[in-house]
């Protein structure tokens, strides 16, 4: 069984969007493929058309529950088509570092809970969020393979040093050899730029990357806005025949690869976590997000603010040591935080907060 960890922090590199057609077309050759959403944001489910708010049972609860043998992973698979199952997940999965910042062996969880699996699969594909705490080195621990999506823009290869470093030192911990291969993704043969930074990747990563380069294809976002893969939605695309010949190319490595089960041979030192409260008090707002770069900027329900009855809004933040910037988003208006002082320009206009921790 090869898993595998599609892992990027950058957002927008078309890691979910690997994640779900190169599921889909392993699983169209023939493949039993499980695709795991390790994203609190839930866009492999939803792409695949998972109604994630209506869910009894996440990836959350089998991660949470996986020593007392409540609920499995088994019990949270949900069929997509012939040899294809996801084990989904929704904003519940944004606690998990709460709930377990401080709980021994909280990092193996995610192993833990594949190899209690009673059904077979040939694959498992792991769709991370993107940034570099828990739920990622979750993913990481439990793979034998990380694939690293990354697009053709300038700032492609910034932040992918970080990740590296980060499955370097996983690789130390668990004395598993991860193999690394990169996917060159969203590439416009039209522009000069998008040559210009693939000649860039295949200059910076030689044999670690696949000879496929998924284009460019607006029908890949169709499928996924319809809740489909592009195997389901149109095999004439070229977004199909890209990932494909992605899932040939993965295939034909099978009989080149003795992959064994990643054995963790000592405690894994994450970063100790910082508890960090925010505060902002708006008693006329009806929606406040703290967004920065803890979390990539990202507006999602994870990021959203409870109210309080004198109408402060308040978020309680697990950090790892280091400098944020930050802003919080008033109902749809960008303001600092009104009492920290410590504050940068933002590129953008106005002002970031900073904290340190």
């Amino acid at each position: 069984m090869r898993i595998v960890s599609i892992a990027n922090q950058k957002g927008g590199c078309g890691k979910t969007t690997s994640s779900i057609n190169l599921s889909a077309c392993l699983a169209h050759k023939g493949r039993k493929v499980l695709l795991i959403d390790m994203d609190p944001q839930g866009h492999s489910s939803i792409g695949l058309n998972v109604n994630i708010s209506k869910l009894k049972k996440t990836v959350f609860d089998a991660l949470w529950d996986s020593n007392d043998a409540k609920v499995v992973l088994d019990d949270v698979t949900i069929r997509v088509d012939d040899n294809f199952d996801i084990a989904p997940s929704n904003i519940s999965l944004s606690t998990f570092e709460q709930h377990l910042s401080r709980v021994q062996g909280r990092e193996t969880r995610l192993k833990e809970a594949i190899d209690g699996l009673n059904s077979i699969y040939d694959y498992i594909i792991i769709d991370c969020p993107p940034s570099l705490g828990l739920l990622t080195f979750n993913s990481l621990i439990a793979s034998t393979e990380v694939m690293v999506p990354i697009e053709m823009s300038l700032f492609s290869l910034q932040g992918i040093s970080r990740l590296l470093e980060i499955i370097t030192l996983v690789r130390e911990k668990t004395g598993h050899e991860i193999r690394i291969k990169v996917i060159a993704t969203m590439y416009d043969k039209r522009t000069r730029i998008a040559k210009e930074v693939l000649q860039d990747i295949k200059n910076h990563f030689d044999d670690s990357m696949f000879k496929t380069v998924v284009n460019t294809n607006v029908t890949l976002k169709e499928a996924a806005s319809f809740g489909r893969s592009i195997v389901d939605y149109d095999q004439k695309a070229k977004g199909f025949s890209d990932y494909l010949a992605l899932a040939k190319e993965v295939i034909a490595e099978e009989k080149v690869l003795g992959i064994g089960s990643v054995k963790q041979t000592k405690p894994f030192p994450l970063p100790t976590l910082v508890e960090k409260q925010f505060f902002y008090h708006a008693p006329k707002a009806n929606r406040v997000n703290i967004v920065g770069t803890f979390n990539n900027w990202n507006t999602s329900e994870e990021s959203l603010m409870e109210r309080k009855k004198d109408g402060t809004w308040a978020k309680r933040v697990y950090l790892a040591p280091g400098t944020y910037q930050y802003r919080f988003l008033i109902d749809d208006v960008w303001v600092e935080d009104q009492n920290n002082s410590y504050q940068v320009d933002n590129v953008f206009g106005g002002k970031n907060s900073v904290v340190e921790i």
